[in-house]
């Protein structure tokens, strides 16, 4: 009973382990959102321009500083003596007073000031008026937040594009690999036919190369299309953020259903790339204003209180002096040397925003092309899509009528080859059609959005 179990466990593990997943398109976009490495570092751009702006706020309201000091000389900063002092009338008062009271009083003949002590104080500055870069910046940082979003919405949009072409390259070769098992599947019956005919003596042994031939035709684009199936599935594996070599990649296509409709010019001036354009004209006027703000006055007013302990001996008394103070005060820095630079810098953003504009309305003119290019592109893939599937009909009625012909006798094992050869193109050809016109497709809705 444990072998049993043992083996029913080892059973259930291998069976679970060689399922295949099969995938939508959907959920191919949705897994592309959560882990796609381009996604989630536009996610931490914009990230970090919220801290970048969160950062600028902090410029509105006052700036703190805390600072404290000690020091301890060798010698006194200051020592005087009797004798230095340098009214006649007043050395003389205190040399008597000394002379004759000295010891009573306890007085010293020197002065020892600032040999040691401490200090420690707080300034706070609130600006008032700084040629309004302070209110610049703030509006500069949040078009930075505005800017990392459209860039993470052109981002997504490229990506989840590139995955969506990967899916469909992914779906086309899984088709044409289905198709190659069914013409094989085709080849193994003609191939019993032509060796009923060989051993009958109504055909040649050579009708037989010809069928070995063609059936070596068949493996070696089953070799191409499973080469191409594993890079397709590594690149869509890599795009959601699946590990291929742990995991098999199966589609499961849910054709889109999609109505056609041409993009005006109001809608791709609407496009992500037009904001970001305008966003960074509007960063261009604001770091215009905080150039010009370099050279404007700046009023700020501050409150500081510092307390101090130092060292003085007086007499023969070591005294200590202990002090807390504090002012309040407005400070006025105005700028009188930087106009010329500032002018020459204000010309300079005045050509920057000359440049944007220009790529702006070269920009418009470009998407307005591309998304035409796309449409067209739509509207050709979808007109040969038809096509090759008429072809495809005319010759899958080509090969039943060959495959009657061959049997009647009416025609020859090349024809009969030949006739399934075109076959096999035209629904290779199908595939093809199918794939370029839903990349054509997604390429085209893209750039309209």
């Amino acid at each position: 009973m444990k072998k049993l179990s043992f083996i029913s466990y080892a059973l259930v593990i291998a069976i679970t382990l060689s399922a295949v997943e099969p995938l939508t398109l959907d959920s191919c976009l949705t897994l592309a959102k959560h882990n796609n490495p381009e996604l989630r570092k536009a996610q931490l751009e914009i990230d970090k321009a919220q801290q970048v702006k969160a950062q600028a706020f902090t410029k509105y309201f006052p700036q703190i500083q805390a600072s404290a000091g000690a020091f301890h000389a060798l010698h006194p900063l200051v020592e005087l003596t009797l004798d230095d002092i340098g009214n006649a009338s007043v050395r003389e008062l205190l040399n008597y007073v000394y002379v004759n009271y000295g010891d009573a009083l306890h007085m010293s003949n020197s002065i020892n000031l600032f040999q040691y002590g401490y200090t420690a104080g707080v300034t706070a500055v609130q600006p008032v008026f700084a040629g309004g870069k302070i209110v610049a910046g703030n509006k500069l940082a949040k078009v930075g937040v505005e800017a990392a979003k459209l860039q993470a919405e052109i981002t997504e949009r490229d990506v989840l594009q590139q995955v969506e072409e990967s899916y469909w390259l992914l779906y086309g070769l899984q088709q044409k690999r289905l198709l190659v098992f069914e013409f094989e599947r085709m080849l193994d019956t003609i191939t019993r036919q032509v060796q009923s005919a060989v051993d009958a003596g109504l055909a040649l042994p050579s009708d037989m190369s010809s069928v070995e031939l063609r059936k070596d035709h068949l493996a070696r684009q089953q070799l191409m299309i499973s080469n191409g199936q594993q890079l397709a599935r590594r690149a869509l594996a890599l795009s959601i953020g699946y590990d291929a070599d742990s995991l098999d990649i199966d589609i499961e296509p849910d054709l889109p259903d999609k109505q056609l409709v041409h993009a005006s010019d109001a809608q791709t001036n609407n496009t992500a790339e037009h904001r970001l354009l305008k966003l960074q004209l509007r960063a261009a006027k604001l770091e215009r204003h905080m150039t010009l703000a370099d050279a404007l006055p700046q009023i700020a007013f501050g409150a500081n209180y510092s307390y101090g302990k130092l060292q003085a001996d007086i007499l023969r008394e070591g005294l200590r002096s202990k002090t807390g103070n504090g002012a309040l005060f407005v400070t006025v820095s105005v700028p009188l040397t930087q106009w010329w630079e500032t002018g020459h810098k204000l010309k300079m953003h005045n050509l920057t925003m000359e440049q944007v504009q220009i790529d702006a309305d070269y920009l418009g003119e470009q998407l307005n092309l591309r998304t035409q290019q796309a449409y067209d592109q739509v509207v050709e893939a979808e007109a040969l899509l038809r096509i090759q599937q008429r072809t495809a009909g005319h010759a899958e009625e080509a090969f039943r009528q060959a495959q009657i012909n061959y049997n009647a006798g009416r025609a020859t094992i090349t024809d009969l080859l030949k006739a399934q050869t075109e076959y096999n193109q035209a629904q290779s050809d199908v595939t093809d059609a199918h794939t370029a016109y839903f990349i054509a497709l997604r390429r085209y809705c893209s750039l309209s959005l």
